[in-house]
């Protein structure tokens, strides 16, 4: 369902794998650490009951805060949340690098 955390005098919201803060800074800095987070680990197993409360706790942990509330959802809809995630992010703003001698000798 959500997780509500405090870091320092603010606190945030996660639900459906998407912080939310009333300091829109802090909101963006738990986003992009949990996608950092998930880009380098792997995030919590995808077998792990409780995906949510998972990021919640290393979060907190990493911005030095703590979990305050903790209200466990549906293990399926908590894993459907954190696929995005997982999914590979490439940057198509440049064309590819082609190596024409050696596309020209296999041919």
């Amino acid at each position: 369902m959500s997780v509500l955390i405090r870091v320092g005098k603010q606190k945030a919201i996660l639900r459906k794998g998407s912080w939310l803060a009333a300091d829109l800074r802090l909101e963006k800095r738990l986003n992009t650490e949990t996608r950092r987070w998930f880009q380098a680990t792997g995030g919590p197993a995808c077998s792990d009951e409780d995906q949510e409360g998972a990021v919640a706790r290393e979060i907190a942990r990493r911005f030095g805060g703590r979990v305050l509330l903790h209200l466990p959802s549906r293990a399926a809809s908590n894993a459907r949340a954190y696929v995005r995630h997982r999914q590979l992010e490439f940057d198509f703003s440049e064309p590819p690098c082609v190596n024409r001698r050696a596309a020209a000798s296999s041919e």
